[in-house]
């Protein structure tokens, strides 16, 4: 069991023994104790999710991670582009990640007539604090830009991420260096 999952088992039990022991004894001070006993169960609750992360493998999601190598030349080592449903994301959230290791290369996007692109900047891209592997596109930042274009977050349905910007963040990724070194050596300079 994990601590929090015990930690709240702990204090609402206490809080229902004191409420109980105030009403068999008709005590005040059980009753006093008993109303003390939230404040000890609140830091046991499990927080709210602030993040939303993407499977694209898990069944039924929307989610398609792929990288673009009609984008890639010499100079530049192509574009990652997130593809979803519009009304997937959940824009409210704070970051969106996904893991590289979802990463797959296709030559293109099929264009589509409703499709809405947003581009996810160096400083909009974070690695996870704790799951390695795992990068997260903050959509707080992605929304502020979004309400300046004449575009709402409800028809946006692909993040583009250059993946010079993603190499920079993810520096020791196996998956991402060899997917660039293998354009040419010029990151072997």
């Amino acid at each position: 069991m994990k601590p929090n999952t015990f930690g709240l088992l702990i204090s609402t039990l206490l809080f229902l023994i004191f409420i109980v022991l105030s009403l068999v004894f008709q005590s005040t001070k059980y009753l006093y104790i008993a109303s003390v006993c939230p404040l000890l169960i609140v830091p046991f609750l499990p927080e709210p999710r602030k993040s939303q992360y993407v499977k694209p493998n898990q069944a039924g999601s929307t989610f398609r991670i792929m990288r673009l190598s009609e984008y890639e030349s010499q100079d530049e080592s192509g574009l990652l582009a997130i593809v979803f449903e519009p009304g997937d994301v959940s824009w409210q959230r704070k970051m969106l990640y996904f893991h590289i290791e979802d990463i797959v290369t296709t030559a293109s996007i099929q264009p589509h007539e409703l499709s809405a692109s947003i581009a996810a900047l160096p400083f909009d891209l974070k690695p996870h604090p704790s799951k390695k592997g795992w990068v997260g596109i903050s959509l707080r930042q992605l929304a502020a830009r979004i309400e300046q274009l004449s575009v709402t977050t409800a028809e946006i349905n692909r993040i583009i991420i250059r993946m010079d910007d993603l190499q920079q963040i993810m520096p020791s990724s196996r998956k991402l260096n060899s997917s660039v070194q293998g354009q040419g050596q010029r990151i072997q300079a």
